[in-house]
Formats: structure tokens, sequence, C-alpha cells
């Protein structure tokens, strides 16, 4: 049975009643006014206009226009705000909405949502040099909500390390270290603890009392009244608590001591397994997936209600339109008819853009803003030279790892093999809204590089590292923001205090390749964290329906370390599956298969190459970086000399405004400067949300006005 096939008996099997539109039974009714036709939202002008309602266009959206908290000062009048998005509301969909469904359904007809237009954007990656020019498939979400509507669900928050670098080591101030962005992370989240029903994933040395302990511990860290559900699943195969134990072994046979789980993977230090799993964007209360849309905007009490909040879907942005350094309007074209359309710009007003790592930097550089050669080339006029837009591009590659499980080992594939089973999960979700329909994966866990190496293996690879980073400075082809970037990345990993290496367990076969008929699989996949290569994304035409040139530069042949990271991944992968007691329920490897040699790094190699995907994380495209690397400082043009590099990588400031023109911001992943351990959903839920508590002279719209409570 192909891995296709597979994933199509599941959605026959569990959401034959999501084809047939019974939303009805799963999800509550949508409000009678949501989005407004193009025509009527070109009529308006805007105090504030939103680029993208994706994982923090609707943040903005609900907050900005949310009843202001004036105290005894008069109040002023309510913000005007407008978002533009392409893709459509969907509320109530279930192949958003049923968790399994984002998870598994891949491109199998009904219950696509990775690969379906409807959802997905489709794009795809130019050809990589370093995976022998492979090409990767780059879903992003073409939906109300954006990426947050199709993507695994997977709640995270980063390491303290990762946040203070940005803060301190980047320049960009106390206000974006880990203690600083705690409230707004909190803000966004309405937190449930693990229930004391719910399996650890792994033995704690506490007992029973001890765990609640925990789990009282970990939900004080978090927040309760945000618009994100959290949760924890609801059910487990038989591989998740087996796979944890065996994955502790591993690393503490390797390390040298006990390696533990943590039972705070959200406090800022994310390493090891997460002792009661990974949590995920679920409502516990109706087992459906909560994103962005259905967060902030479906579920909070009159929102769709408010007059001065318009929302347009089913358009295109083409260009912002700029008189000098200010953003007047906004022009769009729509879908369906082709009819361009321009929204205008109060006067004091803003743009904010929100159409991600992949989106915001191709509309600026068709609006004229970006590397001027790159533009005069497409024959755009120049509005302001700004060399970082589309530079910087960081994202997570991964590899995957297939094996069999012996017969009678229960695992997602039951619910395409066994119809009994799928029939009682069926009757779980539907009846109480648990089950493995709900399911996401809980086993995530970031290991520190030192852990899978001996201690000469990475003084190997560390040296190798130098040497390769000297030679492209005195090459010059390092900008000063890179240096800083490498210099933290060392230190981050020569400490050992963060995970390089994720290892995730996905109980289901077929992902890599096909499954052997009737028999479930499991999938290991090892993620690199903290990759040094640096990519792009820049438009190659004037056609905004074009879309961008997407080069990840995954595993540069110049920066092997990437390449030997992910190895050192990839071979641990089957020594985690060669441990106690996991080792119990696996039949035999299947991708790479038991006939490939670990310790012959060419044949390793060429596997990886071939099975390297993404895990769909890009960040950093807009990055906000300070002044002196940004844009026009007199420290910036000597650093530019000593570099022999143009480096104004450094797009916007520590208020995420774009240097050098007067009211355009970007907050997105794109504003992100340097990638983070783990999952960047909640990260840009929180960037969004301080968007809303900044602050500053410059913000020229009347937010100063307004109190927002953290």
């Amino acid at each position: 049975m192909s891995s296709k096939r597979m994933l199509l008996l599941i959605s026959t099997l569990l959401l034959g009643f999501a084809c047939a539109s019974r939303i009805d039974k799963i999800s509550s009714a949508s409000p009678s006014r949501t989005t407004i036709p193009a025509s009527e939202f070109s009529s308006k002008e805007f105090d504030v206009i939103i680029i993208g309602g994706g994982n923090a266009g609707v943040v903005l959206a609900s907050r900005l226009t949310a009843p202001p908290i004036c105290a005894d000062m008069p109040c002023p009048s309510p913000l005007r705000v407008g978002v533009i998005e392409a893709g459509l509301h969907r509320p109530g969909d279930p192949l958003i909405d049923v968790p399994t469904a984002g998870n598994l359904l891949g491109n199998s007809g009904c219950g696509a949502l990775i690969g379906n237009p409807s959802y997905d954007w489709k794009f795809q990656s130019v050809p990589q040099d370093g995976l022998d020019g492979a090409v990767l498939q780059y879903p992003r979400g073409r939906v109300l909500g954006g990426s947050t509507a199709i993507h695994s669900m997977v709640w995270q928050r980063g390491n303290r390390d990762d946040y203070d670098a940005w803060a301190y080591d980047l320049g960009n101030g106390p206000g974006w270290s880990f203690d600083r962005l705690l409230p707004y992370l909190r803000r966004s989240e309405s937190y449930f603890a693990a229930s004391d029903r719910a399996n650890p994933l792994a033995t704690h040395t506490l007992n029973s009392p001890g765990l609640d302990s925990l789990r009282r511990h970990l939900d004080n860290f978090h927040g309760h009244d945000g618009p994100v559900q959290v949760s924890h699943n609801s059910y487990q195969t038989a591989l998740e608590r087996p796979a944890s134990l065996s994955l502790l072994n591993a690393l503490s046979d390797r390390y040298g001591h006990p390696f533990v789980a943590n039972y705070n993977p959200d406090g800022g230090d994310a390493v090891s397994v997460p002792l009661f799993g990974t949590s995920r964007t679920v409502s516990p209360h109706s087992g459906l997936r909560s994103y962005a849309a259905s967060a902030y905007l479906d579920s909070q009490s009159g929102v769709w209600g408010r007059p001065h909040l318009s929302v347009v879907t089913g358009v295109i942005v083409t260009h912002i339109v700029f008189r000098d350094t200010t953003a007047r309007s906004v022009k769009f074209v729509s879908e369906a008819n082709g009819t361009i359309y321009e929204a205008r710009v109060a006067e004091g007003g803003e743009v904010i853009l929100c159409a991600g790592a992949i989106q915001s930097p191709q509309i600026l550089e068709l609006s004229g803003i970006g590397n001027r050669t790159r533009l005069e080339n497409l024959n755009i006029s120049v509005v302001l030279d700004l060399p970082g837009v589309g530079e910087n591009l960081q994202d997570h590659p991964v590899t995957l790892s297939d094996f069999s499980v012996k017969d009678g080992v229960e695992t997602l594939d039951w619910l395409a093999l066994n119809k009994t089973h799928a029939q009682l999960h069926k009757d779980l979700f539907e009846a109480a809204k648990i089950g493995a329909l709900t399911y996401t994966a809980p086993l995530l866990a970031p290991i520190p590089l030192r852990a899978l190496l001996s201690t000469t293996e990475f003084a190997v690879l560390r040296r190798e590292l130098d040497i390769s980073i000297s030679h492209l400075d005195r090459e010059g082809k390092l900008t000063p923001f890179q240096r800083i970037q490498y210099n933290v990345l060392r230190r981050l990993v020569d400490e050992g205090n963060v995970g390089w290496v994720e290892m995730v367990l996905v109980p289901t076969g077929g992902i890599l390749g096909a499954p052997i008929p009737g028999k479930g699989g499991a999938t290991v996949i090892a993620i690199q964290l903290y990759p040094f290569g640096r990519g792009s994304v820049h438009i190659n035409s004037t056609n905004p329906l074009a879309p961008p040139l997407i080069n990840p530069n995954f595993l540069p042949e110049e920066l092997p370390w990437d390449s030997q990271v992910l190895l050192a991944g990839s071979r641990f992968a089957r020594d985690w599956f060669s441990t106690t007691p996991i080792v119990d329920f696996i039949d035999k490897p299947l991708y790479p298969p038991a006939s490939l040699k670990l310790d012959d790094d060419e044949q390793c190699y060429k596997y990886m190459r071939g099975s390297v995907r993404t895990t769909n994380h890009p960040l950093g495209t807009t990055a906000m970086a300070p002044r002196h690397l940004g844009g026009g400082s007199l420290l910036y043009h000597v650093l530019n000399l000593i570099s022999e590099h143009d480096d104004r990588t450094g797009v916007v400031d520590s208020s995420l405004k774009i240097y050098g023109l007067d009211n355009v911001r970007v907050a997105d992943a794109g504003s992100i400067p340097l990638t983070i351990g783990v999952a960047t959903q909640a990260t840009v839920y929180a960037l969004a949300e301080k968007v809303i508590s900044i602050e500053d002279q410059n913000f020229n719209v009347r937010l100063k006005m307004y109190r927002y409570p953290i």
C-alpha cells in the first residue's frame, strides 16, 4: 500500500462525515457578519492596514479594534483597521478543525490540506545545491488564519538563550529578552494542564503526588485567559511511552550520566523529553484545532460586530503605494475577477505587513523596497534601497527515518487498517471530543549536540566549523550581522544548554516511503534547530501572482557543519530505536534500510540528502537589527568598509518599524533575527501581542492612548 493510499484510507474511514459537510456536529455556526466585499473595503479609509490575516495579522486586528481601557482620560475614537487576506475565511471546516486531518492527509483527495491550493500556497524552493538539486515543497497557509490553520499545531516556547540573544547579542534591547517576552507568551494562550489520567511520557523519580505538583508548576507558568486554546493529548498509541524511555536511556548511555525528562519545557529550558508531552493548539473542550482566525476572531464575543474592523479575503496585494517614504495606500487584485482595488491609509496611519517570512519581502520588493540593483533590473521604481529585504532566510531542515512495527502494536495506522478501531475513535470524537482524531505528536525532544556525539567527534566538528567560518570571512562572504549570529550560535552549542537537534516520533508509517502492506509503522524525524546556512526570498517578476524565489540554502557545501549535525541526528535515530524498550515494538528499519552502513559516511550522506525536508519554520527575511546593521549610520559604513560587504541586513528596528520609511512595520516571523530552538508558532503570537503594547514616539497611530493589561 502506498503512503498516499494509506492516508486516503484514513480520511475515507474517519472523515467521511467531514466530506459530507456534517460540520454542524463539531463546530458552532459562523457569525452572521464576517468579511466584506473588496469594493466595500476599498471605499474606506483606515488608520491601520494589515497585509496578511495569518499568525500575527489577526492578532493585531482583534487587539487593535478592542475597546480601549481609558481610565480617567477621554477615550479616543476607535482605530479603523483593515485586513487584506488572500485566503478565505473557513469557519467550521473539518479539514482544518479536526487535528488528525491536518497531520495525516497529505495530498490525498478528500481531506487534503498540504498541497491543496484552496488551503496552501503550494510554494516550492529553487533547486538546492546541497541536496543534489532537489526542489523542496514549501507549504504556507492560504486561508484566514494563515499557516496556523494547516500546520501540526505544535506549541513550544524558545529557550531563554534564544530570546536573550535577540535582546543583548544582536542589540535589539532588553524588551526582546525572555523575561520581557514571557508576559506576551502568556497573554496569547489559554492553557489547560495535562489530565491526571494522562500518562506522562517518561518515568519520573517522584511519586504520583509529586507528579501532580509538577503539573501544577507547569500550569502556573502559562496563561489561562488568552484566545489560543492550548492542551495536551487525550490519546497515545503503543509507542510514545516506550520511545520516550528509550530516548532517555540512549542519551544516558552516550552522555555518561542520567538524562531525565523535562517537567517544564516552557520555562526557558526546552531540552529533553517533555514529561507531559509537547502541548498543542487544540481545544480540550471541542477537540478541534485552535488557530489564529478561530481563536482571535470567531471565538471572541463581538469581534466580527465591530464596525471599525474590516476584513477582505480572496484578494492579493500587488504593492504598497508611497508618497516619498510615506505609505498612502495599498493596491490589491481580486482573484475572482481580476479587478484592481485600492485601500487608503489615513493621515497618521500605518501599514503593518504580516504576510510571513516568504511573502512580506515579496510585497516589499514589488513596492520598491529592497536591493536597488535587483529592483532596477526588474524596472521597479526604487522607493528605498534596503538590501536586507529578503535576505537572512533561516529554516529548520529535517531528515526522516521509517520503521515497521511488529504485529499487534497500535499505531495511527490502525485507523486505516482496523475498521473496528477506526469506528471506536470516530465515536469517541463525536461523543467526547477525545481519541485518535484529536491526536498530535507529543514526543518532540530537543537534544544538545554534545549528547549525540562523543567528546572527540564534537571537538573535530567544532574545529572544522571554525575553519569554515574563517575561510568565508577571509573571502569577504560574511557580513557583520552574520559574524554576530555565528558567534552566538557557536557559544550556544559549546555551552550545551539548548537542544541542537530535535528528535520527534510520529507513530505512523508511509511518510517517507511506501509502508509494508497491512503493517503499521513509525517515523523518526531529526530536526536541525540552529542551521548556519543562510538563504533568501526574492521576486523574479513584477507579477504579484508569481511565486517568489525561495532558497533556504539547506546543507551548503561551504558550511559542512549543517550536514554533519543532521547526519548525527539521522544516525542517532537508528540507535534510539535499537534501545530497550522501544526495540521490542519494532520489526525492522525501512528507510534507510538495515543494509545501509551507519559508519559509511558516503552512503549516509547520500541517503540523508535524499530525505531532507523543511519543517516549514521560515524566518529572518525582514530581520530586526540595530540601525548600524540596518541602514545608514557612520558605524554601518565603517563596518561595510571592513567587511567589503553591504550589510544592511537589518530591515526593522526594535519596534518592528522599517528603517527609512515613515509608517510601515513588519510583524511576522520575518522580523525574527535569529532562529529559535523550537517551532515558531507561539513566538509569532507573542511578537504580535508585543506590538500592541509597544509605545514609542514613532508610532503614528493613536495606540499610545490605549492600555492593554499584561
